[in-house]
């Protein structure tokens, strides 16, 4: 590389006079500094992400949770009644304790516990209302 003798501008080799002090180069020795060898620099796709890495922890499935609210919902919309909420209960109290994602298995919880209370008041109803016809039915013989 080539630098003006005077201000120690960069220089170009097919210019003759400095741009930086105006001193005319083609009268006076150019310096010229020795170039050092730069690493190379590395290209676009050779860099190293500026991210921060993801820390992926191992994860557990849900699959507690999710069998509670399958169950749960199946228990409550008269399927599989009292065994479906039962299901979905035990399922529930699992996966509040297993899971990673402990939502699943408390909405399965709940719904268990929503439909096994809808179906024994059902079944209670049921028992009294026919309890009742027969045996307190003052037209009966």
């Amino acid at each position: 590389m080539n630098f003006c003798s005077q201000c120690g501008t960069k220089l170009v080799a097919s210019w003759n006079v400095c741009p930086n002090c105006g001193n005319n180069l083609k009268s006076e020795p150019v310096y010229q500094q020795q170039i050092q060898a730069q690493p190379p620099t590395q290209s676009y796709y050779q860099q190293k992400p500026s991210h921060q890495p993801i820390d992926y922890r191992s994860r557990n499935n849900n699959t507690n949770g999710i069998i509670a609210l399958i169950f749960g919902i199946l228990g409550l919309c008269s399927i599989v009644p009292i065994v479906g909420s039962i299901l979905g209960i035990v399922f529930g109290a699992i996966g509040r304790r297993k899971d990673d994602d402990r939502r699943l298995a408390i909405a399965g919880f709940v719904l268990g516990i929503v439909g096994l209370a809808i179906w024994i008041a059902f079944y209670l109803f049921l028992f009294i209302s026919v309890f009742r016809a027969f045996y307190f039915n003052p037209y009966m013989d």
